[in-house]
């Protein structure tokens, strides 16, 4: 018995290696700065994202997402990387003039949470002089920093760069910047920018590809590709310019797949910007403890959320503005009638107010808050917690106030 046991015992040790090698922990984001909806998962031939429209058949697209706030890349990518509108502060580092997020980056949380050195979490692209800085955060702050791999001048050579830090690294977290997408547009030139668009839909195919020939990384990565802002629709201006809040600009892309996300899926639940780090977050297993976005729950994979917070489908709970400086609108659906609560906690977890604790019928809710306590006072600037619950059934938001 204790030969068979033990012979048992060594045969199952490659088993448990292999199953513990496959943890589904592994991201890469890609950003293709300023491409627009139209020209990507918005035009019904798909004739210039075809690797990406093929991809889409393993993963999950959400046909309606947006920036939701400033659509200039200057405030835009700080977005993606902290899961929330962040406010923006100049500086001088290291004898260069250059800018810092206020709040902290998916980057500080991933290291921090993981105890990850620098080489496991890289920012890869092209040569830039002056890099944008994560932030300096108390809690965080240049000691959780991404190692920035800044060179080439194309993106096709930022695709060989990425492979280059693959093979030679093998980091659990990729971020990846294609930038000429925003160039070529702005060249006002329709060939270029739609070219740029193919070649950067090119280099989504290729990384996905690299992916799954390298045995670190197969069937155990995330892969999220995005956009930053749109452009301007023709009704106001055309391709070559963005910064406003129309449709064009608005309206980006989300294409996510990996062993995390539902095969073959759309959604047309309404998303936002900072809802992609956040959603990244909850599938490294790191918390983004001072973002406002929401994890995108319903293009997962039932066992990939296992936060009993997010189990729940009876209610969605949003709100807008958010940051907000006064007044702010908070949304909600229920699926069914219920006793609902909807209540505001300060940065040290003081309920300050309780805007609803009555019964609800089902439907889409919003409720304005005006920034007052139970007290009738303009509360302080800071982060707060929303928190909608009905029974054992609970979503919080994290709502940021500004100056008053």
């Amino acid at each position: 018995m204790k030969i068979k046991f033990l012979f048992l015992f060594f045969l199952w040790i490659p088993v448990a290696v292999s199953l513990f090698s496959q943890q589904p922990d592994k991201m890469m984001i890609v950003i293709i700065d300023g491409a627009r909806h139209t020209e990507t998962f918005g035009d019904s031939v798909h004739q210039f994202i075809p690797e990406m429209w093929e991809l889409s058949s393993q993963g999950t697209v959400i046909s309606e997402f947006r920036n939701d706030g400033i659509t200039y890349t200057s405030r835009a990518i700080p977005a993606l990387w902290c899961g929330a509108w962040t406010d923006i502060f100049d500086t001088v580092y290291n004898s260069s003039s250059t800018s810092y997020a206020k709040l902290p980056t998916i980057f500080e949380y991933f290291r921090k949470d993981k105890n990850a050195p620098a080489d496991d979490c890289f920012y890869v692209l092209e040569f830039i002089q002056d890099l944008w800085l994560p932030s300096f955060d108390e809690d965080y702050g240049p000691d959780y920093w991404p190692q920035f791999h800044s060179e080439g001048s194309t993106d096709a050579e930022v695709a060989e760069q990425t492979e280059w830090v693959m093979d030679n690294y093998h980091p659990h977290f990729l971020w990846i910047y294609l930038a000429d997408v925003d160039h070529a547009g702005h060249s006002g030139n329709w060939n270029e920018y739609t070219s740029a668009i193919q070649n950067a839909d090119q280099v989504v195919g290729q990384l996905w590809d690299k992916i799954q020939s390298d045995s670190f990384y197969q069937n155990t990565t995330t892969l999220i590709v995005t956009n930053d802002h749109g452009r301007h629709d023709d009704q106001h201006g055309g391709f070559e310019n963005h910064g406003c809040n129309c449709e064009g600009c608005r309206h980006i892309m989300f294409l996510a797949l990996g062993p995390n996300v539902k095969e073959n899926y759309t959604s047309s639940q309404s998303r936002v910007l900072p809802d992609m780090a956040v959603t990244a977050s909850h599938i490294l297993g790191i918390n983004p403890s001072k973002s406002t976005g929401e994890v995108i729950t319903e293009i997962l994979n039932p066992n990939s959320v296992s936060d009993p917070e997010y189990m729940s489908m009876n209610f969605h709970l949003s709100a807008y503005p958010n940051p907000f400086d006064t007044n702010t609108k908070i949304h909600f659906t229920l699926s069914q009638t219920e006793e609902v609560s909807l209540s505001i906690c300060n940065p040290e977890g003081i309920k300050v107010r309780t805007l609803i604790n009555e019964m609800k019928f089902k439907g889409d809710y919003d409720i304005l808050w005006d920034s007052r306590s139970y007290s009738g006072q303009i509360v302080n600037p800071g982060i707060y917690t929303c928190t909608l619950q009905s029974g054992i059934n609970k979503q919080s938001i994290k709502l940021v106030k500004l100056s008053n």
